[in-house]
């Protein structure tokens, strides 16, 4: 396995679990965010600050931010530009997460922008949360493949991440938002980009055809550092015709955990909040590890 022998796993579940979902209460997002911290996460998405109407879900973004402060978490905010920046950091927040759609059409679809006008907007946010002692990571949306232009030229994603590093990001994360990757992709694109951008890449994949964890682990041989995933697999781009849902949480701690990789976290416990996730929003747990277990673990 790669080094070193621990590795972030991201939690989304609050976030990119549940923006395609209809809204659910605010107590039942804080239950499951109890839920996740007791589980050993350390580093989730909470919320995302962007216009209700067009996002229901998180509409209560403000209202979370409160009600988590103080806790020993790393809590990201997405936004797509200014006005998203100073509602962050108006809520307490110090870790915003900035999304770029690698590919034109994709961009105008999520966020009614070209891809080099958000990489304008990323330059203004990367000042704002300067200014206010706060860092900014980018994900890159349709690394891997985008719903309307099929497939993505590597060099484009190269040149995105470029630019980004120069906003004044801290880090780039190679986002599978229609789940198109394979291993094979994977493992080329994160090689070039820790190579001829920057090292501090992480990677965020869907399991739309069931590859989400093979993905995954080629990343992690290619060198990134941070993963993402949601409990109970819950999630999918309300901008993106089909995108289901994220590599599962249990599922890939499980996967790193057994191959040596320490994640801080507790898989049966991960389970537990995967269970409350998908009960909050009327859905029933079908990840492998929800179902089966972990391996040689008596249920």
């Amino acid at each position: 396995m790669p080094e070193p022998t621990t590795i972030v796993l991201r939690d989304v579940t609050l976030r990119d679990g549940l923006q395609d979902e209809d809204p659910i209460p605010t107590e039942h997002k804080l239950a499951i965010f109890e839920a996740l911290v007791a589980a050993g996460v350390r580093d989730l998405e909470l919320t995302s600050f962007v216009r209700p109407d067009r996002v229901p879900a998180t509409a209560d973004a403000e209202a979370l931010c409160a009600a988590t402060a103080g806790r020993d978490v790393v809590r990201w905010g997405l936004v797509l530009n200014e006005r998203g920046a100073m509602r962050a950091l108006e809520a307490g927040l110090t870790d915003l997460q900035f999304v770029i759609s690698v590919s034109d059409a994709h961009s105008h679809a999520n966020a009614g922008r070209s891809t080099a006008e958000a990489v304008e907007a990323l330059t203004a946010v990367c000042e704002i949360a300067g200014a206010a002692a706060a860092r900014v990571e980018v994900t890159l949306a349709t690394a891997f493949g985008c719903p309307f232009e099929q497939r993505v030229d590597p060099d484009r994603v190269i040149d995105v991440s470029t630019r980004a590093i120069a906003a004044g990001v801290t880090a780039v994360s190679l986002a599978d938002t229609v789940g198109t990757a394979v291993p094979a992709d994977v493992a080329s694109l994160v090689s070039r980009v820790t190579a001829e951008v920057t090292p501090h890449v992480g990677a965020h994949f869907h399991d739309t055809r069931g590859l989400g964890v093979a993905n995954a682990l080629a990343a992690l041989d290619a060198g990134v550092n941070r993963l993402d995933a949601s409990a109970g697999g819950l999630g999918g781009c309300p901008f993106a015709p089909g995108a289901s849902g994220n590599v599962a949480l249990e599922d890939l701690a499980h996967v790193c955990e057994e191959s040596g990789l320490d994640t801080g976290l507790s898989v049966p416990a991960v389970i537990t909040a995967a269970e409350m996730a998908c009960d909050a929003v009327g859905r029933t747990l079908t990840t492998h590890v929800g179902v089966a277990g972990p391996r040689f673990a008596n249920r």
